[in-house]
């Protein structure tokens, strides 16, 4: 038995519930997250006090997805409310019933994002962090005095 023979058979690959745990911990969703927005009502979006400047009641031409989440999300924050939907039943069933008879989507979400903030601020934050650092080492110069290879 060769040696790469042995390496592929003895490294353990992820298994999709590995790689589902890590994309919800990348996206906040925890078990703290979950039971905290397994309680929301519908009242708790109906008497949400939101101030109404611009924008907020869907003044708007944001454009939705094929998943109906508004393009007015960051990616992060569209990925985390696909993700929180399908995992939170019962936020999805409250969407259903808000949007668009009570409120519309984009309200829904701002929202849901400011009542979820101390939650998953840290997540964003640090995903945010890690795409600036990757922008930042992509368009840094050589500092040989080359110029720089397309």
């Amino acid at each position: 038995m060769d040696w790469s023979s042995w390496l592929r058979g003895n490294i353990k690959k992820p298994s999709k519930s590995d790689l589902l745990k890590r994309q919800e911990e990348l996206l906040g969703v925890t078990d703290q997250l979950i039971d905290t927005v397994k309680s929301f009502s519908f009242h708790t979006f109906k008497n949400f006090p939101l101030q109404d400047d611009l924008g907020i009641n869907g003044g708007g031409d944001s454009q939705t997805s094929s998943t109906n989440i508004r393009k007015d999300l960051s990616d992060w924050q569209e990925r985390h409310a696909m993700l929180v939907l399908s995992k939170v039943k019962e936020l999805s069933q409250l969407r259903y019933k808000l949007c668009p008879c009570h409120m519309k989507e984009q309200q829904f979400w701002r929202i849901y994002f400011m009542l979820v903030k101390s939650y998953v601020a840290e997540y964003e934050n640090s995903l945010n962090t890690s795409a600036c650092e990757v922008e930042l080492a992509d368009t840094k110069q050589p500092t040989d005095g080359a110029p720089p290879t397309p």
